[in-house]
């Protein structure tokens, strides 16, 4: 089943500042790799994947990730921290105006792929 689902991280505030958390046992895969993006000066994804997993996370700044889940067109704002999208595989997705302070993590359930054999890079649309 084709899944795409925003939510937010648990936040945690006291005197001290504010702190959000990832368990991974929230996760509805098993994490196998981490990756962030920064100074995003253009276009980000532009593809899905056969098998993978992903969860991208909004540490600052903001973002807009548009997704195709083979049916329509959505997009998301992420403007917050702790906000998330979760991907399932075929799920194809792509990132843009990226504010210029903004930071994007991602959670991966899959080790990088250098030859991107497991992508798909022609949504067909």
């Amino acid at each position: 089943m084709n899944k795409v689902e925003l939510f937010n991280l648990p936040l945690h505030r006291d005197e001290r500042g504010n702190l959000v958390s990832l368990e991974f046992s929230m996760l509805p895969f098993t994490p196998q790799r981490i990756y962030y993006l920064y100074d995003v000066t253009a276009l980000r994804g532009g593809h899905a994947h056969r098998d993978e997993h992903e969860l991208f996370v909004c540490i600052k700044g903001s973002f807009e990730a548009k997704i195709h889940d083979g049916n329509e067109w959505k997009t998301y704002l992420l403007d917050a921290p702790g906000q998330a999208l979760y991907n399932s595989p075929m799920i194809w997705h792509q990132f843009e105006n990226f504010s210029s302070d903004a930071v994007m993590l991602a959670v991966s359930s899959t080790p990088y792929d250098p030859d991107r054999k497991g992508y798909i890079m022609d949504n067909g649309l």
